[in-house]
């Protein structure tokens, strides 16, 4: 079993250039564990794109939705971002907008970890 999760993490390091771009999508959703699909972005999208919009619902209560999506460009990194609404994050690797607006970055880590997992689930129940 062990052998067979090196290759197959070797063989997903060696194409990962092969594949499209992926990022996690949604669309105005409350919570970030709403926002944890994962999309094939088009061949132009170089960013994982984020944003966070603050949502007045009554007087003196608010309300935040999160929107995920591919893009081509990052608006982030043309604006100066200050703490006003809506915020814009972008990050450049795979998935790596799986934790919301707060982290400019994410790791291959975790995202990775979970690609790996499906492989290996597709693989071993042979579909």
């Amino acid at each position: 079993m062990k052998t067979t999760l090196v290759t197959l993490l070797a063989a997903v390091l060696c194409v990962e250039q092969a594949y499209p771009f992926m990022c996690y999508v949604c669309q105005e959703e409350e919570s970030n564990k709403d926002c944890l699909t994962i999309s094939m972005c088009e061949k132009e999208d170089k960013y994982c794109m984020t944003i966070l919009k603050h949502i007045e619902t009554k007087p003196n209560k608010t309300k935040y939705v999160i929107s995920k999506m591919c893009s081509p460009t990052c608006p982030a990194k043309n604006q100066q971002q200050n703490q006003t609404y809506p915020r814009v994050s972008c990050c450049e690797k795979p998935l790596c907008n799986v934790n919301g607006v707060s982290s400019k970055q994410s790791s291959y880590g975790v995202p990775f970890l979970g690609v790996l997992a499906s492989i290996s689930y597709i693989f071993a129940c042979g579909l």
